[in-house]
């Protein structure tokens, strides 16, 4: 009798495998990890260390000395350019008056020269005025002490005309000579008078060559 195929064919035998529970004990591998080992330092790395750590303070306070050292040096600095802001202002301030004090001197005498240049004439002529008024003053004066004396005038034709204006009651008692002088001249008898006129026209004429 004949044997089929499938009678040779192996069977694997398949094992049943509980089901656990919630309050089914199971063994599991717990896997802890291994602390590593901190290696104790040597003495040279120890010493280096230390070393370092010294290095490292030192520089710290050496940086913290040169840094105050600089902070007093700035201050020390910005005071004392303070001061010298302060005396260059006193001295600029010293210069500027003087400069100023020494304008105004220069426009002043500028101012004067100017007005001597102007008034030139007009001073000529009241000095002029003035010294004839007081002349012709002296000579009233004198004729009153000595009546029916004779005058005896000399000088230049104006400064006569201006006299004779001023004594309009002793026309008949001057006689009068024209002359080229710049003074006038009265003879009384034995008194004699005369103006001052070339001194004051002189000190009026260096006021105007110093004008010039």
């Amino acid at each position: 009798m004949s044997t089929s195929a499938s009678s040779h064919i192996p069977v694997l035998s398949i094992p049943k495998f509980k089901s656990l529970t919630s309050f089914d004990p199971a063994l599991v591998d717990v896997l802890e990890p291994d602390e590593d080992q901190v290696p104790t330092p040597s003495e040279e790395d120890r010493l280096q260390a230390e070393f370092e750590r010294g290095i490292a303070e030192g520089d710290a306070r050496t940086r913290a000395h040169y840094e105050a050292l600089l902070e007093r040096e700035r201050e020390t600095h910005l005071k004392l350019l303070e001061e010298e802001r302060l005396r260059f202002e006193m001295r600029e301030a010293a210069n500027v008056s003087a400069s100023i004090e020494r304008f105004l001197d220069v426009v002043e005498q500028r101012i004067s020269y100017s007005l001597t240049k102007l008034l030139h004439p007009f001073l000529e002529q009241q000095i002029t005025e003035k010294l004839v008024s007081a002349f012709a003053g002296n000579l009233r004066q004198l004729t009153q002490e000595k009546d029916e004396v004779l005058i005896r005038l000399r000088g230049p034709e104006n400064l006569i005309e201006q006299v004779l204006e001023h004594l309009p009651a002793l026309r008949d008692r001057i006689d009068t000579e024209i002359t080229e002088q710049l003074e006038l001249v009265a003879l009384l008898d034995e008194t004699t008078i005369e103006t001052r006129l070339s001194q004051w026209l002189a000190q009026l004429e260096d006021l105007h060559r110093e004008a010039d």
